[in-house]
């Protein structure tokens, strides 16, 4: 019996701290992008010289690295890091975008394009992103020209 009244406390307890009425204020998603991680797929693309991309920023550290491989034997894969300048630039794009306006899926009505996928974390929330042809709004087409270096 002393159990159950136990119970009943601790959750009575934890119930009068929720201050109801009390509103906490939300999160914001306009919180500073930390990370990005992004596989950038050549997979479908009847060119075999376009490289696959996985990608790397962590704005905390101020480190990035960007993964190029080939469907091509020919071409080797090889590895870069994006440029202050370019990780101000990417930073600033996404600081000064509202996250919640991003689709979580964009399509082509072009067939055989890859699908790539693009991950942003904002504190404890994360916005995952499927692009299908690379064809996602701006400021998706702004990242993918830094990172591919156009």
């Amino acid at each position: 019996m002393q159990k159950p009244l136990y119970i009943l406390a601790l959750l009575a307890l934890n119930f009068s701290s929720c201050g109801v009425g009390q509103s906490k204020p939300a999160r914001q998603v306009a919180d500073s992008v930390t990370r990005i991680e992004m596989n950038l797929s050549a997979f479908g693309v009847e060119s075999d010289d376009f490289p696959s991309i996985e990608v790397y920023i962590d704005f905390v550290s101020g480190l990035s690295k960007c993964t190029k491989s080939y469907y091509n034997p020919a071409f080797k894969p090889s590895s870069y890091t994006l440029s202050v300048e370019d990780m101000r630039k990417i930073s600033l794009l996404f600081n000064n975008f509202d996250l919640r306006k991003f689709k979580a899926e964009y399509t082509d009505s072009r067939t055989d394009q890859p699908t790539s996928t693009t991950i942003i974390y904002v504190g404890e929330r994360k916005f995952v992103i499927k692009d299908y042809g690379l064809v996602g709004q701006y400021p998706l087409q702004e990242l993918y020209k830094i990172v591919y270096k156009l």
